[in-house]
């Protein structure tokens, strides 16, 4: 009994205490109150949550009645990917999960009535209700109010949720941490049941606290106390010194400086998770401000223009640089494409073995085609920096390492073929927690792990372009190294297997930076996609008004604006209708005259002329043909060295379906003309084997 006593007494003190703490909250729910719902005459405070004797269920010393709604849970894709264990329904017995979270919402849900309490003063009220001010005709909470939850909790932080720090998912390289801290940081709280730590309302919140929403954590203004909330629990890989937690740059929304900096500047940094994030009425998944690629435009502020974020307007602006601003680009806003990214969406490509456990939308283009900035950049750890400084098409030095992640695409998922044989789709794809190298976060998307199989057995697939009316092809395929030729996105061209000497290009055929080493170095696909001015604007394919979404000083390919191919003789200003080279994409980085085939050197034997492809002379009518005669219209990758097409190749490889002339081509130092052949009357010179190539021509894998 005197233990009872001291108990009763502590409690007791307790309630004292913190009656000295609410007095100027609103949850003093008396007639005293600050808020706009208090009671018309009830004096006493705590009444409307505790008494001392004779409690109801509920803790500690419950009064009020408790609801019986069922709620919507949370739920996510995430959720179940990870196989975390999922929210359980509100329990309304003590010592369960969710009773203290249901005991919030005795108010917060708007289905029991504020002043709907067991005893006051030692009488049992009955049916009668405390008469409240502010409330609606039943006495429940307006639906208006900031405070309200409603018994939609899908939209809410989950509550009544296992705090597991170390669930993890394994893919084939690396894996994905849930990202909890073993142990909350102080002061957040976790309730014990059975053995497991849960999260409640009161993890977060603590009722009797005068301080900005209740935030157990207060450590400045209510951007500094959201942040700090956050990361109490929530450890994500790479947060620290990444950019969402640095940046100084500030919101100029008057309702951001008011509510989150109580009228001081509110920095991205201040705010940190509360910038894309809400605990409470999330618009996007999971729990973002607003709807995918809105929340990244505008943060929390109510206009991109008062934001120092990605939108119209903002401090980095890309909305502008995003379709249907420009022809074409990734179409992050297309309205048919909204809410179809899904966390670890990635990891169910074609020819996946994994069972979605959410059954949800994928990385396929068949029912989840789709692209958002998450799928690209990981706003958690992405820092400042791209691999091409500032004020550069492309970059200043080139290396081996070249190909590597830069800061901006740090911490994002990825996939890695497992190569197969010469232009043939990988059979097999690696999941990567964390991409090392550009080319694994492009071919989530561009490749057979979201496009498919090929339905002629090659690079080609059964789309087609929305923008460009092209057929989309399998970019694993074509830089596949045990092709012929490729563009060093994925390794050195001296480490091509499929390729034979000379692997590389002379370094005169190169302008800087590529002419360092040309075959020691790799590249990245955005060092040919991009922006139409990465001059000025943000870098990175976004978006552009050039087709392909090519950059560089010269972006057309293989036609110039007004549809006329590119010639050889443009290269020397010696094409009969006087074509020039001027907007060709490829002499951003190639020094076309100097390579021979163009100046055809080497075929002076029978009375040839050395004059060149290009240059005039006694076969001037070289001068006017076009570039996609030898050339795949796709420069991604080849079966034939150089980058050569045969006749029967399909498009697009083959422009128009009936651009490219030769049958067979094969690489040599010394160049010959029997290298190439041709079974077309327009490449007369061509139509014999036996000489320099002697007919042993690369292998052409279409029949």
């Amino acid at each position: 009994m005197r233990a009872y006593f001291i108990y009763l007494f502590a409690v007791l003190m307790l309630l004292n205490t913190v009656n000295a703490q609410i007095v100027n909250t609103k949850h003093n729910l008396s007639v005293t109150g600050p808020g706009t719902i208090k009671a018309t005459s009830e004096e006493e405070i705590c009444v409307f949550c505790h008494i001392p004797h004779n409690e109801k269920e509920g803790t500690p010393l419950w009064n009020r009645k408790l609801p019986t709604t069922s709620y919507n849970l949370y739920d996510s894709e995430f959720i179940q990917r990870m196989n975390y264990p999922a929210p359980s329904q509100l329990s309304e017995i003590e010592g369960q999960p969710g009773i203290i979270s249901r005991q919030c919402l005795s108010c917060h849900d708007g289905t029991v009535a504020i002043g709907d309490i067991f005893i006051v003063r030692g009488t049992e009220l009955g049916n009668s209700l405390i008469q409240m001010q502010g409330v609606n005709s039943d006495g429940t909470m307006p639906q208006n109010l900031p405070g309200f939850i409603g018994t939609d909790l899908s939209v809410h932080h989950p509550v009544a949720v296992e705090y597991d720090p170390n669930i993890k998912k394994d893919l084939d390289v690396g894996s994905k941490s849930i990202e909890l801290n073993p142990v909350p940081l102080e002061p957040i709280k976790l309730y014990n049941y059975g053995g497991k730590n849960y999260v409640e309302c009161t993890s977060c919140h603590d009722p009797h606290k005068e301080n900005k929403q209740f935030l157990r954590v207060d450590v400045g203004n209510l951007a500094q106390d959201f942040k700090q909330t956050c990361i109490s629990c929530h450890d994500k890989n790479g947060w620290t010194g990444s950019a969402h937690d640095t940046q100084n740059l500030t919101y100029s929304d008057p309702e951001v400086i008011s509510k989150y900096g109580e009228g001081s500047p509110v920095s991205v940094a201040d705010l940190g998770c509360g910038n894309c994030h809400t605990p409470h009425k999330a618009q996007g998944k999971p729990l973002l401000r607003k709807v995918e690629e809105r929340t990244c435009f505008s943060g929390v502020a109510s206009s991109s223009s008062l934001a120092p974020c990605h939108g119209t307007g903002g401090a980095k602006d890309i909305e502008s640089l995003l379709p249907p601003n420009r022809q074409y680009g990734h179409p992050v806003m297309e309205p048919l494409f909204e809410n179809v990214h899904t966390p670890l969406d990635f990891i169910y490509g074609y020819g996946s073995t994994e069972i979605d456990p959410a059954n949800g939308k994928t990385i396929k283009f068949s029912d989840s085609k789709h692209a958002e900035c998450m799928d690209c950049h990981n706003p958690h750890k992405a820092k400042p920096g791209t691999h091409t400084p500032a004020n550069q098409w492309y970059p200043s030095t080139v290396a081996e390492t070249n190909n590597q992640v830069s800061d901006v695409l740090s911490g994002v998922y990825g996939v890695e073929p497992v190569w197969s044989v010469s232009w043939k789709q990988p059979s097999e794809f690696k999941t990567m927690a964390e991409a090392q190298k550009e080319y694994q976060i492009c071919l989530k998307c561009h490749s057979g792990w979201a496009l498919g199989n090929s339905p002629n057995a090659d690079c080609t697939t059964q789309w087609i372009s929305d923008q460009s009316g092209e057929i989309l092809t399998d970019q694993a395929c074509e830089f596949n190294p045990n092709n012929k030729s490729a563009h060093p996105v994925v390794v050195p061209l001296n480490q091509m297997v499929g390729s034979y000497d000379p692997k590389a290009l002379d370094p005169t055929q190169l302008k800087p930076p590529w002419n360092q080493s040309p075959g020691s170095q790799t590249m990245y696909c955005s060092d040919c996609h991009g922006n139409d001015d990465e001059i000025s604007n943000p870098k990175g394919p976004h978006g552009s008004h050039a087709m392909y979404l090519l950059k560089g000083p010269n972006k057309n390919w293989p036609a110039d604006q007004n549809g006329r191919l590119y010639k050889v003789g443009d290269i020397f200003g010696t094409s009969s209708d006087g074509g020039t080279i001027d907007g060709l994409f490829c002499v951003n980085c190639h020094n076309l005259e100097n390579a021979e085939v163009h100046q055809f050197k080497g075929g002076v034997r029978g009375g040839m002329m050395a004059n060149g492809m290009g240059g005039g002379g006694g076969r001037s009518r070289f001068a006017d043909y076009p570039c996609v005669y030898c050339h795949v219209a796709v420069p991604h990758g080849s079966p034939v060295s150089r980058l050569i097409g045969y006749s029967n190749f399909p498009p697009p490889y083959n422009f128009n379906g009936n651009s490219l002339k030769l049958t067979g081509f094969v690489k040599n130092n010394v160049l010959w003309k029997g290298d190439a052949r041709s079974d077309s009357t327009t490449c007369k010179c061509h139509r014999m084997g036996g000489m320099g190539g002697g007919g042993n021509y690369d292998f052409n894998p279409y029949p």
